[in-house]
């Protein structure tokens, strides 16, 4: 037997850096608001109105919460001057009491609930939530009935449901509006239509 002489090496042509094509991708989003679009998440930038927004309603959600759970507080040693409507009363019976104490706990909750849904769909663009810090501005008041731990709510949630008004806010809600449904872009009309062989392929 004889040796197998080895194959002969070739060498490739090295690529040609020059020849490279670069990858096509999308152009980046684009909006009728004028607000930029974040490169990382791919969502419109939130400004600083609507930052502002999103603290001073869950500001006051916080503050309506912390008036409730003081008022549990207090009153498991001193009920009737617990809040202030407790204190308008004198003993009361126990049913009373009980129904006192639900009343509290909704006009709480209504403020809370109604602050942070404000707060959270506003973050995110929606432009209904106008009429929900009208309405959790309107609830506000409902804090002066517990006790003055929770009256800071009520000049919170007015000032988020002033700030939705706001032209900055205008923007903000129309770049989500953009985001959430982009515009539909159609294709050019055909105006000829080949029929049969296309030209290059006849021999005519």
């Amino acid at each position: 037997m004889t040796a197998e002489s080895p194959a002969p090496v070739v060498e490739l042509p090295s690529p040609d850096p020059g020849g490279a094509t670069e990858i096509a991708t999308l152009p980046p989003s684009t909006n009728d608001s004028g607000v930029s679009i974040n490169v990382r998440t791919g969502e419109p930038r939130r400004s600083w109105l609507i930052r502002l927004v999103t603290v001073a309603t869950w500001l006051a959600a916080g503050f309506a919460t912390a008036s409730l759970l003081w008022f549990y507080w207090i009153a498991v040693t001193d009920f009737y001057h617990a809040s202030w409507l407790t204190a308008q009363f004198g003993k009361v019976q126990k049913l009373y009491g009980v129904l006192l104490v639900v009343g509290l706990t909704s006009a709480a909750l209504l403020v809370a609930i109604s602050s942070i849904i404000t707060g959270y769909y506003a973050w995110f663009g929606y432009r209904w939530t106008r009429v929900a810090g009208i309405i959790a501005a309107a609830l506000s008041p409902l804090t002066l009935l517990l006790n003055p731990v929770g009256w800071a709510a009520i000049p919170l949630a007015v000032l988020g449901a002033g700030l939705l008004w706001l032209p900055a806010a205008t923007a903000h809600f129309q770049a989500w509006q953009d985001h959430r449904h982009p515009s539909t872009q159609f294709a050019a009309p055909v105006t000829s239509v080949l029929y049969g062989p296309l030209p290059r392929y006849r021999r005519d």
